[in-house]
C-alpha cells in the first residue's frame, strides 16, 4: 500500500486555521485515496493549543486553547473517531512546553504502526527570526522566549518535517499536520512578516498534497465571541462542516469540495468587511469526514434556533502594530471611539442640535469618531475592523432583545422585574426604552456594511420589525388603522428576510389585539409554531388573547394543552391558564394557578397585578390592595399595579385615593385605555365632570370598542344636562354590547327627564332581563322620578312579586 503525508495548513486563521487542517482527517477515514480510502487501524492525535504564553514579550492569544479543545472534543465524538486518552494527548497553555510537546511526539512515533493515522495539531504562534532559506520558521511553545527562538521553547519546522517523514516513511502511518500558527501580534519576526513566512514554508512542505488554508498569506485569521462563545471564524465553521453541515447531498460523507464551499459561504461572509478567504487545494472528491446523522441533527436543531448575529471581532496585535505608527491625535480619537462603543453611546441624538448642549457633547458619540477615523490613511489597515465593530455595536441591543424573546424558558418572560439585569448589566427597562432607537441604529449598521454584506438584508428586516413593534407594543386596544400600519411594516420585514418567527409572533399580536381577527391570529401563531415548535411564549399569549379578548374558549384550550406538554411548570403556561379560567369566570381556579406561578417567580410584577385583579373580581378588596401595594413596592414605575389599585379604590368608593393612583397610572402608561376609563369613573363620582369628560374621551380615543367608557361619558353628559349627547353615548354603548344593562338604565334616565315614561320603562324592563336586580333599581337615585309613577309599581310587581311592597 502507498502512504502519503497529508498537511492541512490553516495558516492565517489562528487557532481556527489549525482546526481546519484537522478536519481533513476527522472520522478516522484515510483521506488520500479518492473515494477508495480505507478506515485506519488506529488513530493517534497530539493536540496543542496555547493562548497564554509564559514570556510577556509574546502577545497572548484569545482562543487558541479553546480551538484546540474544540478539535479534541470533535476527535472524541463518534464523528471524529471516538479517541480515548490512550489515543489522544492534549497540551494546552502551560502544559504545552517544548519538552512536553517533544515527549508527546516521541510517544506517537513509538506507538504508530503501518495502517494507522496520526494527527498533529498545533494552535498558537508561529514566527521566523531571519528571512533566510535556512530559517523556515518555528512553532512557539508555551515556554518560548520572546527573542532568539534557537535558545529553546520553540520547535523548528525542519524538525516537524523530520517527524512527519519518520512517521510516514519508517512507520508507514498516515499523517495529518494541522498548523494554526498565523496570528497578528508584535513578534520577533514582525518586521519581515515572520508569521506569514512560517505559514507559507509549512504549506510548501506538502505542496503536492491536499491543503486547506484558512486565508491568504497577507490576511489574518479573524476570531471573536460570536463563534461558539469565543473561537476562530475558520475553525468554528470547519468543525461544523466536518460534523456534516457541509454535506449538501446528504450522503453522510463530507468531501473536500463540500468543505471548500461551506467555508467560502460562511467564513468570508461572516468576517466581512474584514478579509479572510479560505483556500482549498486537492482532489475535490476526496473524503474528508464521515457524518454521524444523529449528531448532525442535533447540531442543525441548535443552529436553527439561534438568532443571526453580527458581533465585534478581535484585532489585538494588528491594532497595536498600526497604532504604534500613528500620531497621538489619532490614538486619542481611536480610544474615544472604543470608549463610546463600551458606553453604548453610538449615535448622536438628532434632537441635541436644538438644545443647549455644548459642541463637545454633540460630538461625543461613536458615529462622529468613526467618521473621522475612517478618513485617516495612517490607520487604513484598521478601517474594515472599525466598520465591522461599529456595525456590531449598533445592532447589539436589538440582538440581545431578540435573544431574550426567542428563549423557550421563563428567562424569556417580559414580565420580569424591570431592574433585572442581563449579562451585559442592562436592565429590562433600559432595553424597553432603547427599542425606539433600534430602527435608526440598524439602518446605520446596514449602511456601514453595504448591500453585499451577508447581514445587510437581516439588518433591514430587523429595522422594519422594530418599527412595527414600536407601533403596537403599548397599544393592545382594538385599532384597525394602527394594526394595518404595523402589519405593513412586518410584511416589509419579511420581504427582506423570510420566515422570521418573531415577526409572525408580532403579526399574530396585531391581529389579536388591534384587528380583533381570530382567524388571522391563529394562522400566524401556527406559522410561529411551524418554525419554532417549542417556543412557549407565543402559544400561551395567543391562548390568552383568544380566551380573554375574543371569548372563544374552545380555541384557547388546545393551545394551552400544547403548552402544558412543553413545560407544565413555566410561569408562561401557568399565567395563561389563569387568564383562561378568569375569562370563564372560574376565579378560584384562576387564583390557584396564579399562586403556582408566583411560587416560581414571587416578585413578578404582572403576576401580582393579575392576582390583584382576581381578588377585585372576587370582591376580596383588602387582599387586592395588599397585592397591588406589594407590586408597587417592587417597582413603582409600572402602571399596571397603579391601575389595579385604582380599581380597588373605585370599588370601595375611595375615589380620592383612586384618582391619585390612576393619575400615576396614566402618566406611566398613557396608552392603556382602561386606566383612563377608571380615572374618568372616579372623577364622575367626585362630580368633577370636566376632568371626567377629558379622561373618558381619551379612553375612547384609545379604545372605541368598549362600552364602559361610552356609558360613563353618557353619565357625564346626563349630569351636566346635555341630554342629546348623553343619549348618543348610551346608544353607542348598546351598539357595542346590546346586553349591557347599565347603558339601558342610562337611556331610562334620559327618557324620564324628557317625559317619555313608557320608553324609559321599556329600557328598565330590558335591563331587568339582563340582570338588573330589585335592590339596585330601588337604590338608583337617577331612577327616582320614574319610581314615583304607577307604571313603575306595575313593572316591579310583574318582575319582583316577592320583593316589591306597595
Amino acid at each position: 500500500m502507498k502512504y502519503w503525508i497529508l498537511i492541512l495548513a490553516s495558516f492565517c486563521s489562528g487557532a481556527s486555521m489549525a482546526q481546519q487542517n484537522s478536519s481533513g482527517t476527522k472520522g478516522a477515514t484515510p483521506l488520500n485515496e479518492a473515494n477508495t480510502s480505507t478506515v485506519p487501524k488506529n488513530t493517534y492525535a497530539v493536540v496543542v493549543g496555547i493562548s497564554d504564553y509564559q514570556d510577556s514579550g509574546i502577545p497572548d492569544l484569545r482562543f487558541a486553547d479553546k480551538d484546540a479543545e474544540a478539535f479534541a472534543s470533535y476527535l472524541r465524538s463518534s464523528a471524529g473517531g471516538k479517541l480515548d486518552q490512550d489515543h489522544l494527548k492534549i497540551l494546552t497553555n502551560n502544559k504545552a512546553t517544548l519538552g512536553q510537546f517533544i515527549a508527546a511526539l516521541d510517544w506517537v512515533m513509538e506507538i504508530a504502526k503501518e495502517g494507522d493515522l496520526v494527527i498533529l495539531y498545533f494552535s498558537g504562534h508561529g514566527d521566523v527570526e531571519k528571512k533566510t532559506i535556512s530559517q523556515p520558521g518555528y512553532l512557539l511553545c508555551w515556554d518560548a522566549p520572546s527573542r532568539l527562538y534557537m535558545g529553546g521553547g520553540a520547535f523548528n519546522l525542519r524538525d516537524v518535517q523530520d517527524i512527519v517523514s519518520t512517521l510516514s516513511v519508517n512507520n508507514k502511518a498516515k499523517v495529518v499536520v494541522i498548523a494554526d500558527a498565523c496570528r497578528s501580534g508584535n513578534l520577533s519576526g514582525s518586521s519581515i512578516n515572520g508569521t506569514q513566512l512560517t505559514s507559507a514554508n509549512l504549506a510548501q512542505q506538502a505542496a503536492n498534497e491536499i491543503k486547506i488554508l484558512s486565508c491568504q498569506p497577507d490576511e489574518f485569521s479573524i476570531e471573536g465571541e460570536q463563534w461558539g462563545g469565543g473561537r476562530g471564524a475558520f475553525s468554528y465553521n470547519l468543525i461544523d462542516a466536518l460534523y456534516g453541515m457541509a454535506d449538501v447531498n446528504n450522503d453522510l460523507i463530507v468531501n473536500l469540495k463540500e468543505v471548500g464551499r461551506y467555508l467560502e459561504d460562511h467564513v468570508t461572509a461572516e468576517v466581512a468587511p474584514m478579509s479572510q478567504n479560505p483556500k482549498i487545494v486537492g482532489n475535490p472528491n476526496e473524503r474528508i469526514a464521515s457524518v454521524d446523522a444523529k449528531l448532525l441533527t442535533n447540531l442543525r436543531s441548535g443552529k436553527n434556533k439561534q438568532a443571526v448575529m453580527l458581533a465585534s471581532i478581535d484585532t489585538r496585535g494588528l491594532e497595536d502594530d498600526v497604532l504604534a505608527a500613528a500620531d497621538s491625535v489619532t490614538r486619542e480619537l481611536y480610544s474615544l471611539f472604543n470608549q463610546a462603543l463600551k458606553d453604548k453611546k453610538l449615535m448622536c441624538d438628532p434632537e441635541d442640535a436644538s438644545t443647549n448642549k455644548s459642541a463637545e457633547n454633540l460630538q461625543s458619540c461613536a458615529d462622529n469618531y468613526y467618521k473621522k477615523l475612517i478618513t485617516d490613511k495612517k490607520i487604513e489597515r484598521l478601517h474594515s475592523a472599525l466598520t465591522r465593530n461599529f456595525a456590531a455595536a449598533l445592532q447589539d441591543g436589538a440582538q440581545q432583545v431578540l435573544n431574550n424573546w426567542l428563549k423557550t424558558s421563563d428567562q424569556e418572560s417580559t414580565n420580569k422585574k424591570t431592574d433585572d439585569k442581563d449579562k451585559n448589566g442592562t436592565t429590562t427597562r433600559e432595553f424597553t426604552e432603547n427599542l425606539a432607537s433600534f430602527p435608526r441604529a440598524l439602518d446605520r449598521a446596514a449602511e456601514l456594511l453595504g448591500e453585499r454584506h451577508y447581514m445587510y438584508k437581516v439588518l433591514k428586516a430587523r429595522k422594519y420589525f422594530f418599527e412595527g413593534v414600536m407601533l403596537i407594543r403599548y397599544n393592545e386596544n382594538p385599532d384597525k388603522e394602527l394594526g394595518a400600519k404595523a402589519l405593513a411594516l412586518f410584511r416589509e420585514s419579511l420581504k427582506w428576510q423570510a420566515d422570521q418567527p418573531q415577526v409572525y409572533w408580532q403579526m399574530s399580536l396585531a391581529f389579536g389585539y388591534n384587528m380583533m381577527d381570530t382567524d388571522s391570529l391563529l394562522f400566524y401563531n401556527q406559522k410561529v409554531m411551524d418554525i419554532y415548535p417549542d417556543w412557549v411564549g407565543p402559544i400561551t399569549r395567543t391562548a390568552s388573547i383568544v380566551a380573554l379578548r375574543h371569548g372563544k374558549f374552545e380555541l384557547a384550550k388546545p393551545l394551552l394543552d400544547r403548552a402544558m406538554k412543553l413545560d407544565s411548570n413555566s410561569i408562561y403556561v401557568l399565567y395563561a391558564l389563569a387568564i383562561y379560567y378568569a375569562s370563564k369566570g372560574e376565579l378560584n381556579v384562576t387564583v390557584e394557578y396564579l399562586k403556582k406561578a408566583l411560587v416560581v417567580d414571587p416578585d413578578n410584577i404582572e403576576l401580582l397585578a393579575d392576582m390583584g385583579a382576581a381578588y377585585n373580581m372576587m370582591q376580596r378588596y383588602s387582599d387586592a390592595e395588599s397585592i397591588y401595594l406589594k407590586g408597587i413596592k417592587i417597582d413603582s414605575t409600572l402602571g399596571v399595579n397603579w391601575t389595579g389599585l385604582g380599581t380597588c379604590y373605585n370599588m370601595t368608593k375611595r375615589f380620592d385615593e383612586a384618582i391619585v393612583a390612576l393619575n400615576k397610572a396614566v402618566v406611566l402608561d398613557p396608552k392603556f385605555a382602561k386606566s383612563w376609563t377608571l380615572l374618568g369613573y372616579a372623577y364622575l363620582n367626585k362630580l368633577a365632570f370636566i376632568e371626567a369628560e377629558v379622561a373618558l374621551n381619551k379612553a375612547i380615543l384609545l379604545d372605541p370598542s368598549t362600552p364602559n367608557q361610552f356609558k360613563h361619558l353618557g353619565m357625564v353628559y346626563f349630569k351636566t344636562k346635555r341630554f342629546d349627547e348623553a343619549q348618543q353615548s348610551f346608544l353607542k354603548a348598546l351598539g357595542l354590547n346590546p346586553n349591557y344593562s347599565p347603558a339601558m338604565l342610562g337611556m331610562a334616565y334620559v327618557l324620564t327627564v324628557e317625559g317619555k315614561t313608557t320608553d324609559a320603562l321599556d329600557y328598565v324592563e330590558q335591563a331587568i332581563g339582563k340582570g338588573s336586580t330589585f335592590e339596585q333599581l330601588e337604590k338608583d337615585e337617577d331612577l327616582a322620578l320614574l319610581r314615583a309613577t304607577a307604571e313603575w309599581n306595575s313593572l316591579m310587581k310583574k318582575h319582583f312579586p316577592d320583593q316589591f311592597k306597595d
